[in-house]
């Protein structure tokens, strides 16, 4: 196809109509994306001062606040192609590539989101590519307004995050690069899915991979739905990462690290109304380390949401919640981690114009113990402490 062909073809998608990638293939290629701009109102304060309580894993409080300011954000908006080739025998080929789009400052990369190249059959499906985990997939599945992971709104936030530091080596609702992904067939309603990411900078002492693994039952038309996911992290160092430098193996490569976590979710949709809730167990250890440097910490986090539609409108509410948890030194040291405990709760409304256009609403508010860090800020890192708030009004258009 010649660039003059290429490009009339990319304008008739943009404007709903189907893409030919060739004369001779008759497959469409879907063009379709989601911007949905927003300004925000954005406050934190309660930070713990320089003499206020600390813990173990948390480091020394500084007692600073991040001024109160407004951001135009653009949150995860995404412009994607996908297409497919029936290829006989049951076969049938397929690819994805999805790029964020910043239209709030202009510039971005390409196929930043999930994009792959994929094999399906009776078997079911393969694909290599820059996917999120299984249990990214399989976990916190109803969006907010529309809205899912990299919003103040997301149930991520607390959900699959660490209390204390601000690496995002602690997260377990991560895309991952280098992936290959298996996706059963269903059977009676029933899914299987499996993932790994392997470390291509693999040393003689480092193995850093992600092997992610997931079954669900219900969804799509049943008004039920219930999975269970559950992720290896080796060599990420979730911990060490995130504790205050005198304590972390990080640097250590006689130290390994194996993190995991294990989610279990359910919803259920009655009427108008779609109800979800999650409890995950998430674990990070690691051996080898030096006397008093960590070793150990274990939390239980869970959330709750609702989605109500009545005519145009639609209403969202969720509330996140995470324990202070349990830790552990090399040696037996003493381990407090007094003051990790946080919570998030949102609240919005969204008013559909049509299909593809609509308005929102959206509040959140981070409540963090004295010495915990949770964060839903695009950008910064509140101090130990810091309550967060977030008000935003924003538009949506979906193509």
């Amino acid at each position: 196809m010649n660039t003059r062909k290429l490009l009339a073809a990319l304008v008739a998608g943009a404007c709903g109509a189907p893409i030919f990638a060739s004369a001779q293939d008759a497959s469409p290629i879907t063009v379709y994306g989601r911007l949905y701009p927003q300004f925000t109102v954005i406050s934190t304060n309660g930070a713990t001062g320089t003499t206020g309580a600390r813990n173990t894993l948390s480091g020394a409080p500084t007692g600073v606040e991040i001024p109160s300011h407004n951001e135009v954000q653009a949150s995860n908006s995404r412009l994607g192609f996908r297409g497919k080739e029936k290829l006989g025998g049951g076969l049938e080929a397929f690819f994805q590539i999805e790029s964020t789009i910043p239209v709030d400052a202009g510039g971005g990369t390409f196929a930043t989101r999930d994009s792959f190249v994929g094999l399906g059959g009776g078997f079911g499906s393969v694909k290599l590519g820059n996917m999120d985990t299984v249990y990214k997939n399989y976990g916190d599945t109803l969006s907010f307004l529309g809205v899912s992971s990299g919003n103040f709104v997301s149930a991520s936030n607390v959900l699959a995050k660490l209390g204390f530091g601000t690496s995002s080596s602690g997260s377990f609702h991560l895309r991952r690069a280098n992936s290959v992904v298996y996706d059963s067939p269903e059977l009676s309603g029933f899914e299987f899915s499996a993932g790994y990411s392997p470390d291509e900078l693999r040393t003689s002492t480092r193995n850093a991979n992600v092997i992610s693994v997931g079954g669900r039952f219900g969804g799509k038309k049943s008004p039920y739905f219930v999975a269970i996911a559950y992720e290896i992290h080796k060599d990420i160092f979730g911990g060490s990462n995130n504790v205050p430098t005198a304590l972390s193996n990080a640097a250590n490569q006689a130290a390994h690290a194996k993190d995991t976590s294990t989610r279990v979710t359910g919803s259920y949709t009655i009427g108008n109304t779609t109800f979800e809730g999650n409890y995950a167990v998430t674990k990070y250890n690691e051996t080898g380390g030096a006397a008093g440097r960590f070793q150990s910490y274990k939390h239980g986090s869970f959330s709750l949401a609702l989605l109500h539609s009545t005519g145009p409108w639609e209403i969202s509410f969720a509330v996140q919640s995470a324990g202070a948890g349990i830790c552990s030194l090399v040696g037996g040291a003493a381990c407090t981690t007094d003051g990790l405990k946080g919570n998030q709760v949102s609240i919005g409304s969204r008013y559909n114009f049509s299909k593809r256009n609509s308005a929102f609403l959206m509040y959140a508010k981070v409540k963090n113990d004295f010495a915990a860090r949770y964060n839903n800020m695009a950008s910064g890192n509140p101090a130990n402490g810091s309550d967060i708030s977030h008000l935003a009004l924003g538009l949506q258009h979906a193509f």
